[in-house]
């Protein structure tokens, strides 16, 4: 054994040491040469081994961005790391990628994204913005209308965000938001602004009137409510729709044409259809109330068709607020054709056909009756003479014939 305190021995003499027999200098350089080559080829196969590993071969058609991510840790010996916030974990994208190494799968998954990778120790993937995030700003305020009075309650939102605050009582505000940020302030009954922060630490708005919410006003029953008010549904139908089908009432017409509405003729002549609205109503029956040209009715079994404008069905509880306990099973208002300024028009509506009766009763001709009068005389046990019973005649070919109907109608 060596002694601690001589000095190191030279490299010939330690192999010696450990080979029985001293070594020659070309000998020893052919065996750390021959060592150097065999480590260098065990390395050079652990990397071709290693990356055949990482080769990835994904298929994916209209897959979510997240379940994408899953395939290729699956596919992989990678694993990713990200925000929901910043990553579209819902959205669909289509990734097809055989024998592929990660650059290339992540080129294609981030083409359409505002994101970044890195990958870290472990083969730990780290997925990053690549926008840079700007500074954040408070901004103050206070919203006003085009006289100066506050404007409580208006709102302030970030364009393109779910952020918002309110304006208290005074009209006042305080938001934190990005500098590059545009604010959206917005009332009810105002328009619309949108304003740029740009670093302004202050930003008072005076919003102004919007003439075209003003306008949103809809005539009902007894008056005028704002649009907003209505929140029953409101079906129209317009008159053209309904006038080039044949029908003796008006209200055969809306069959089939809202939901929510059951129409069902009775079969019966004359008779009107059982007209429903959202099912049935222990209220007043079970009859809408018809407004025409803004007179109540019963019916509308006096309408022509070809005279028809507009239909209108209201068919949730708006129409109960409108026109009292008679509205509780719906309303149906009617808007009559009227004239209209301009140039000369002349509309002329005809329908021709033939009416007749169908389905006759069957009955005996006079042979037969013949044979079963002579039965019934023998049962009787008398017989009859019958020679005045000479005729044959179908009473019901005397009876109904075909009628020629015409109609026509000026507008």
């Amino acid at each position: 054994m060596l002694n601690p305190k001589t000095e190191f021995m030279p490299k010939r003499e330690i192999l010696s040491c450990f080979l029985k027999k001293p070594l020659g200098r070309e000998k020893i350089l052919r065996i750390m040469r021959t060592t150097t080559l065999i480590l260098l080829v065990l390395s050079m196969h652990l990397s071709v081994f290693a990356n055949g590993q990482d080769k990835i071969t994904v298929v994916l058609r209209n897959t979510v961005w997240s379940k994408a991510l899953t395939a290729i840790e699956k596919a992989s010996s990678y694993r990713f790391v990200y925000s929901n916030d910043i990553a579209p974990v819902n959205r669909k994208i289509d990734l097809v990628v055989r024998d592929a190494d990660l650059p290339e799968v992540m080129d294609k998954l981030l083409s359409s994204t505002t994101l970044s990778y890195k990958v870290m120790p472990d083969k730990v993937v780290v997925l990053f913005s690549k926008v840079a995030t700007a500074p954040e700003i408070r901004v103050t305020g206070r919203i006003t209308d085009d006289t100066g009075n506050p404007l409580a309650g208006a709102s302030i939102r970030v364009k393109g965000t779910n952020l918002g605050v309110s304006a208290n009582a005074n009209g006042e505000y305080a938001i934190t938001v990005p500098d590059d940020a545009v604010l959206i302030f917005s009332f009810i009954g105002y328009e619309e602004r949108q304003i740029p922060v740009s670093g302004q630490a202050s930003i008072n708005v005076a919003l102004k009137q919007s003439v075209k919410i003003q306008d949103q006003v809809v005539v009902i029953g007894y008056g005028t409510a704002a649009k907003r008010d209505l929140t029953g549904s409101i079906v129209m139908i317009k008159g053209k729709e309904i006038s080039d089908r044949p029908a003796a009432n008006p209200l055969n017409l809306l069959q089939g044409k809202v939901s929510g509405l059951s129409v069902v003729a009775s079969g019966r002549v004359g008779a009107e259809p059982d007209v429903r609205i959202r099912g049935t109503n222990s209220i007043n029956g079970v009859k809408p109330v018809y407004i025409v040209d803004g007179i109540l009715n019963d019916n509308i079994n006096f309408l022509n068709a070809a005279d028809i404008e507009s239909i209108e069905i209201l068919k949730d509880p708006s129409s109960l607020a409108i026109f009292g306990v008679r509205g509780a099973n719906g309303a149906i208002a009617i808007t009559t054709k009227k004239a209209k300024s301009g140039q000369l028009l002349v509309n002329f509506n005809t329908s021709v056909g033939i009416k007749r009766v169908q389905n006759r009763i069957k009955l005996t001709d006079g042979p037969q009756f013949k044979i079963l009068y002579d039965e019934q005389m023998a049962n009787m046990g008398t017989t009859f003479n019958d020679q005045y019973f000479k005729a044959n005649t179908e009473w019901q070919d005397e009876i109904f014939q075909n009628a020629f109907l015409s109609y026509g109608l000026y507008q």
